[in-house]
């Protein structure tokens, strides 16, 4: 499954936002995730593939794991590569 979930940290933490669908092909895939102040949404190679609601995001103070699980434990990482990572604070269009 594709998705995006947050670790616990003294906080209330979001269900995860997953999609049906496995990636399991050798081809590169893009993986995006907007929020847009009101809901999340899940984009697989440019398409839609789950989104739901999440009227605020909490601040963390925690570290940022991407490819990890939350306890970080052998076997949870992703089997796979991970290029050009993007985060951005504003809107951004393609």
């Amino acid at each position: 499954m594709t998705g995006l979930s947050q670790p616990a940290g003294g906080r209330q933490v979001p269900s995860p936002l997953l999609s049906e669908s496995t990636i399991t092909d050798g081809p590169w895939h893009h993986i995006g995730v907007v929020r847009d102040g009101a809901k999340r949404a899940l984009y697989v190679d440019d398409v839609l593939v789950r989104e739901d609601s999440q009227p605020s995001l909490a601040g963390s103070l925690g570290g940022l794991n991407i490819g990890g699980g939350v306890t970080l434990a052998p076997g949870a990482f992703f089997a796979g590569l991970i290029d050009d990572i993007r985060i951005y604070n504003q809107a951004v269009t393609p």
